[in-house]
This record gives structure tokens, C-alpha cells and sequence, in this order.
């Protein structure tokens, strides 16, 4: 088997990379242009191994990815995600997110492909939670809605949906078999520092221990898990033309998961509250019961392991 990693030097997509590349039968295409990874001694590693091949271009370029290699599956990951991104780059947000999913279904969406495998998001129906009091845990059929489209936030969702569309109605049209994984907030060491978990321990290692909406809850999922879920949903044949959440089973609020941080750390300390930035959902978490159903996915590793491993990164 040949596969594709789009992202494969940022977070999920190096560690799906990582992982795939175990099995020395396979082949693994490795793709980023480091607009968010890191082409560090990690990513310099697993592109050193022989099943590995790594080449370096701008999927927002449309000849660029049209140089692409042919492959078996693809695992379309790139994106510029982040929170704070969301707020600070809107426009390039949703630049790359739109244009390389675009492209690479020009490019991959035909009958010999065995599967597209888009990354989506929980932020697709955020709004849905917040303005319709729709219910959490929520499952693959919730109306998608974006509550003020003139707010930056929205950038990712809605570049993400539209991502969904693209990837639905492309290959539909070709032939060729995809699944869509609605992420729900994995993370895991090396996931940048525009997120809630790395965003805590990187303040705490200068003894500052803050939170911004501490009253917002979500479920997590350590990396790990995350990647053995994407890897059942792309090689399960029930999941071909199916939209799955993959996230964790325990929600958690966001006092809760600083104060479980700092006792994980063994750090001492009060933490500072602060509010949610505009349009940030009170609620998140997923119902597991379709991916459950069709691939027999369990979580092995608990909130505090996962947090515990990511700890290690961030504090050394």
C-alpha cells in the first residue's frame, strides 16, 4: 500500500505518518511546506526511514500538487488550525484549508483510489450546540451552522465544512470512496503551541497558570488513540462513504483539566480565569456510538496518561 500524508510534519499527520510508516511493507508520502509543522530532528527521522519518501510543497498550489505521486489511500490532514490562528490569520486560514483539499481531490478522486480520508472538525456545528440547544454529546447527523459569519473564529469551521462538501461531492462524482473523521480535540506532544493543553503548560513553565474559558467543557483524546482510530475509519470498508466522530468518551471542563494538569505535574500554584473569546462553544463532545459501531474502536489511554506524556514534551 501507498499512502499520502498531507501535514505529515505538523501534529496528527506526523504521528499518522509515524505509525503508518511501522509497517516496512508500506509506503509513505510525506507532504508539508512547514506553514505550521516543524522540520525537526522528529520529522528528519521518520523521512530517513526507507519506506518513507518526503516531499516538500505548497499544496495551495495547484502545480504543485498535481506532481503528486500516485497513491493507494490519501490522508488529507493539512490545514492551518489553532485557536489563536483563528483569530490573528482568518484569511490564511481559510486559504489553507480550502484550496489544497480542492486540489488534491482533482487530483486523487478517481475509481482506483481506495479511500479519501478527510480531516474534519467538531467547530463545523458549533454554532448548532450553542444557538439550538442541540444535544452534547452530539452525534453525525447534527445540522452544521455558523452563528456570525463576520466573526474570525469562523474561519476554520467554515473552511472545514466547506472542506467536508468538496471532498463528499468530488469523489462521489468520480468514483472513488472517502470517509470524513470529525476530530474532537485530540492532543499529544509536538501540537504547536495554539492550543488549550501546550497553551497551560508553556505559561506553566514560567510559573504563570492561567485558563480562558475555564467554564467551557470538551472531550479529549491523546494523540495515540487518534491516530489508531483515523487508521480503523480509513481501512474499515463500512466507513466508505461515512462522516465519524473520533474523540474522546470523557468530558471534561476547562478548570477541571488545568487543575488535573497541575496535579499530574505535581505543580503548586492558583489558576487565573479568564472568559471565552467570542463564539467559543459552551459545550463539546462527541457520541461515539457510530465509530463504535463500525470499527470496535475502544480509547486505551486515560486524560491523565495522555496528559502526562504531553507534559513531558512541554516542560522539558
Amino acid at each position: 500500500m501507498r499512502y499520502l500524508v498531507t501535514g505529515a510534519a505538523g501534529f496528527l499527520g506526523f504521528a499518522l505518518a509515524r505509525r503508518l510508516a511501522d509497517d516496512a511493507a508500506a509506503e509513505v508520502v510525506c507532504v508539508d511546506n512547514f506553514v505550521r509543522g516543524e522540520n525537526d530532528s522528529d520529522y528528519r527521522e521518520l523521512c530517513a526511514k526507507p519506506n518513507v519518501r518526503r516531499i516538500d510543497v505548497d499544496l495551495t498550489e495547484q502545480h504543485d500538487v498535481r506532481t503528486l505521486p500516485d497513491v493507494d489511500v490519501v490522508y488529507h490532514l493539512a490545514a492551518l488550525n489553532g485557536t489563536q490562528n483563528f483569530y490573528e490569520r482568518p484569511f490564511e486560514v481559510v486559504r489553507c484549508c480550502t484550496l489544497p483539499t480542492l486540489f488534491l481531490v482533482e487530483r486523487y478522486a478517481n475509481p482506483t483510489l481506495k479511500r479519501f480520508v478527510y480531516a474534519g472538525t467538531s467547530e463545523a456545528y458549533a454554532s448548532t450546540v450553542t444557538q439550538f440547544n442541540w444535544p452534547v454529546p452530539t452525534d453525525e447527523t447534527v445540522p452544521v451552522a455558523f452563528s456570525d459569519v463576520t466573526n474570525a473564529r469562523w474561519s476554520y469551521g467554515a473552511s472545514k465544512m466547506h472542506g467536508e462538501i468538496a471532498v463528499i461531492q468530488g469523489c462521489g462524482s468520480n468514483g472513488a470512496p472517502w470517509s470524513v473523521i470529525r476530530f474532537h480535540n485530540a492532543f499529544g506532544p509536538r501540537m504547536g503551541d495554539k492550543h488549550v493543553v501546550p497553551d497551560f503548560l508553556i505559561r506553566a513553565r514560567t510559573g504563570r497558570y492561567e485558563l480562558f474559558g475555564y467554564e467551557d467543557s470538551r472531550a479529549f483524546i491523546y494523540v495515540d488513540d487518534a491516530v489508531r482510530g483515523t487508521i480503523a475509519i480509513g481501512e474499515t470498508p463500512a466507513c466508505a462513504g461515512e462522516i465519524v466522530n473520533l474523540g474522546g468518551e470523557r468530558e471534561i471542563d476547562m478548570l477541571t483539566l488545568g487543575r488535573t494538569i497541575m496535579q499530574v505535574c505535581n505543580l503548586q500554584g492558583e489558576i487565573v480565569c479568564h472568559p471565552s473569546p467570542a463564539g467559543s462553544v459552551k459545550r463539546r463532545a462527541p457520541d461515539l456510538t457510530k465509530l463504535r459501531r463500525l470499527t470496535g474502536f475502544q480509547e486505551e489511554w486515560s486524560l491523565e496518561a495522555g496528559l502526562a506524556e504531553t507534559a513531558k514534551y512541554y516542560l522539558r
